[in-house]
């Protein structure tokens, strides 16, 4: 017990410590197997401090072995001492600039005066450096009105209102390039690797192989590198592929990382080359004349559809499995049966199923209330159960306006009420997840109503960007924590 006790008093004499002092060696001794013989570090007794942290920091999440990528909680610490240094580096301007706080700046008693008085000046400073923080309110509100900045640029020059919303999400698991890659980097990393060598079946060679759990396992190690391949491969296909066949002029996207869902999410919104049909339905004389015209557009320039037949019952494959088959590791090149690999990729990506995520929280055990899906799949049969009904079948089609006042057409549907209407050439093309509404407008295309395009919008930035504070709610924190 005493030797217990003397241990850790030992330890705890190197467990405060700064990572601004150069002789600390803070990741060394905090990551001695990622760093053998003690070098490396930020501070480095030969080299010196390091030019450029973020430099630094790229080098070793990019290093050959994949040792420092594939320690979870080094990643996590190495972006939180990142973000800080910023943050600090930031802070240090805001804090010594006489500009923004004058030649003395005021005591933490002379701003809880201020703020007594009236004087709200610091805290709109405070507000304004909060910008530079990730994932801070003021960061969100900037990212917003960027996008807003980005639709009143392209409606001032013509190039009309946005008019569709895509969304492209990863198949890490299947893409046959990204097999490859995981392949490569195992194969270096296994080189390098006493451990690796001596394994009687090595990773590699189970990707290789077409095993789907070595490949799972691959993809989350190498994170990094499937984010790359996902970046480069949207920034071509859009470049490309939805210029060219979708007649996409201008777009704007950000990334998610969906949370709980696993996959590499990225919110597109585009501006069409050829708006004309934004003027046939404004000169449409009924609602089912307006819903055809939409209809016809997304029929014919996007290859929409909600009408095809597939198997609701059908299981989706899971990281258990070993060996797997699915339509999404099949290049498009290869396809030869075109009509049958869209259905495949419909059924195995594009069907709905209820579950928590659509249909809220589980109710309380004891309530027998159902749920009822927020993108219409209907209501539980059974509390908890996530058994809805699916969509109603259609034989035209129709716009509809949902809880949150935005309208969205619904294309005929006969066969599934699980499919979610998609563009099947954009399905085929992307191999994954591809989501794709059509905006509408009812205003005159030569004179767009202001207030229909912002609450349009509205809707996409909801999904575009993350919920944060209002400003008077941020102004309301900050005051709380200099006056407590």
């Amino acid at each position: 017990m005493l030797s217990y006790i003397f241990l850790l008093t030992h330890i705890t004499q190197f467990f405060f410590v700064s990572e601004y002092a150069s002789t600390e060696n803070v990741f060394v001794n905090a990551y001695p197997w990622l760093f053998p013989g003690g070098i490396g570090d930020i501070y480095d007794t030969v080299r010196g401090k390091v030019q450029s942290i973020k430099t630094w920091a790229k080098h070793l999440i990019h290093y050959y072995d994949g040792r420092f990528l594939g320690d979870q909680l080094f990643t996590l610490y190495l972006f939180n001492t990142l973000q800080r240094h910023d943050n600090n580096s930031s802070g240090n301007f805001f804090f010594n600039d006489k500009n923004w706080l004058g030649s003395n700046p005021p005591s933490l008693e002379e701003l809880k005066d201020q703020i007594r008085t009236g004087d709200f000046e610091y805290v709109s400073k405070l507000k304004y450096f909060s910008q530079g923080i990730r994932g801070s309110d003021g960061y969100w509100r900037s990212k917003t009105a960027e996008l807003e900045s980005w639709i009143d640029y392209h409606v001032s020059r013509n190039h009309g209102p946005p008019t569709h919303f895509i969304t492209l999400t990863c198949a890490e698991n299947w893409w046959p390039d990204l097999r490859q890659i995981m392949y490569q980097l195992e194969l270096a990393s296994e080189a390098n690797s006493t451990t690796a060598r001596i394994t009687a079946t090595k990773q590699s060679q189970l990707i290789k192989d077409g095993d789907f759990k070595a490949l799972c396992r691959s993809v989350q190690k190498h994170s990094l590198y499937v984010n790359q391949y996902f970046m480069r491969r949207a920034k071509e296909f859009m470049d490309g592929y939805a210029r060219e066949v979708l007649g996409i002029e201008h777009y704007w996207g950000r990334v998610e990382f969906a949370s709980g869902r696993g996959q590499i999410h990225l919110h597109i919104l585009c501006i069409a080359k050829n708006k004309a049909y934004l003027q046939d339905f404004y000169n449409a004389s009924s609602e089912e004349e307006k819903a055809e015209v939409m209809h016809a557009y997304a029929k014919d320039m996007l290859d929409m559809t909600a009408d095809v037949k597939v198997d609701e019952n059908h299981q989706r494959l899971s990281v258990d499995q070993t060996t797997a088959q699915s339509p999404l590791a099949t290049r498009f090149a290869d396809v030869t049966d075109e009509p049958r690999d869209a259905q495949l990729l419909a059924q195995d990506c594009m069907c709905h199923d209820c579950n928590d995520y659509c249909l809220g929280y589980k109710n309380d055990t004891h309530s027998k209330k159902c749920r009822e899906c927020r993108f219409g799949y209907g209501t539980e049969n059974t509390p908890n159960k996530g058994d809805t009904e699916g969509k109603e079948l259609r034989s035209s089609c129709t716009i509809h306006k949902d809880g949150k006042g935005v309208e969205h057409l619904l294309l005929p549907r006969l066969h599934s009420r699980r499919i979610v209407q998609h563009s099947r050439s954009l399905l085929q093309a992307w191999r994954a997840n591809a989501d794709v509404q059509l905006l509408i407008y009812r205003s005159n295309p030569d004179m767009p109503d202001v207030g229909e395009i912002e609450n349009v919008c509205r809707y996409v930035v909801a999904y575009a960007g993350k919920r944060y504070q209002t400003t008077r709610q941020e102004t309301n924190m900050i005051q709380d924590i200099i006056l407590r």
